[in-house]
């Protein structure tokens, strides 16, 4: 088996023609056959079902198909890596609390530097990030624990305070602490399974038992403070991401008698083929979330090494 007859694979499986795939990657189509028959002999199983009228694959060409395209990825996000070090770029990957946040602060000091390199920022959750980690996209890293990837040591974290927000014409006037059997009267806007807050929020209004009211469900944090924003419901978010609307009264921070752990959010990746570049850059991060939690230290907390 070698590159060369897995790419040959991953194309037939897409375009399902071995002259369409001897069109894409410049060959013949006898070459192309000649890969296929290849990889098939160093399996030693047939990878296509040719009893069938139409291109099928077998159960273990779907297996093989998937693998061929993680080799394609990989060598996609290597060669990609390789060029962005000599455009000098630099990618940093980060949940939406840490761009909605002091990624901001973080960007300018970026464009500040001397000479500095072209940063790109990658904000999703944190699978989206897991992977980009492990395919090799991203130079630096910033997820929540829940991630499941190894924390840089020595690292600074920053923990976000969660709590629940309404508009006031949602929720109406909230003169006590809300029980979890109040929250769950309530119209709620939920995370999807993929969030770190889905698992808690879902415990703490018992979600499984019955659903009273409207559940609505945004697919990322930026949706989910729209939602809030327009009146969907009440949410449980980070709420440093809603600080502004807070504080001049369009949202109001629901007390609640059960409080949500915080959400911890460390570095988790660093690209250590560009040590000085990476070093320099990580310094800033650590000024830049330590300044941001200095100015708002209701909803967020600097935690140095």
């Amino acid at each position: 088996m070698n590159f060369k007859q897995l790419e040959a694979f991953y194309w037939l499986t897409r375009l399902k023609s071995y002259q369409r795939v001897a069109d894409h990657i410049g060959l013949t189509q006898p070459a192309v056959s000649a890969r296929i028959s290849g990889l098939e002999a160093s399996f030693g199983v047939p990878l296509m079902d040719r009893t069938q009228a139409e291109f099928t694959l077998t159960e273990q060409g779907h297996e093989v198909a998937e693998y061929a395209e993680t080799f394609l990825n990989l060598s996609e996000a290597l060669t990609s890596r390789l060029r962005t070090k000599q455009k000098k770029r630099y990618t940093i990957g980060a949940v939406g609390m840490v761009t909605k946040t002091w990624g901001v602060t973080l960007r300018r000091k970026i464009s500040q530097m001397p000479e500095g390199p072209l940063v790109d920022f990658h904000s999703g959750s944190n699978v989206d990030l897991r992977q980009q980690v492990r395919s090799g996209a991203l130079d630096m890293a910033f997820v929540t624990g829940e991630a499941g990837l190894p924390q840089i040591q020595n690292s600074f974290s920053v923990l976000y305070r969660i709590g629940w927000v309404a508009r006031p014409d949602v929720v109406g006037e909230v003169t006590r602490p809300l029980t979890p059997d109040e929250l769950r009267e309530l119209p709620l806007i939920l995370y999807p399974h993929s969030s770190p807050l889905f698992g808690p929020v879902a415990d703490l209004v018992e979600e499984t038992k019955r659903r009273p009211n409207a559940r609505h469900t945004g697919n990322s944090l930026g949706t989910i403070c729209d939602l809030v924003r327009l009146g969907y419901g009440a949410s449980a978010v980070p709420l440093a991401a809603l600080e502004q609307e807070i504080s001049t009264g369009m949202l109001v921070e629901l007390p609640t008698t059960v409080q949500l752990a915080p959400l911890d959010v460390r570095c988790v990746h660093l690209n250590k083929a560009r040590k000085a570049q990476t070093e320099e850059i990580f310094a800033l991060a650590r000024q830049a979330a330590e300044e941001w939690a200095t100015a708002h230290p209701r909803y967020v907390a600097f935690r140095p090494a």
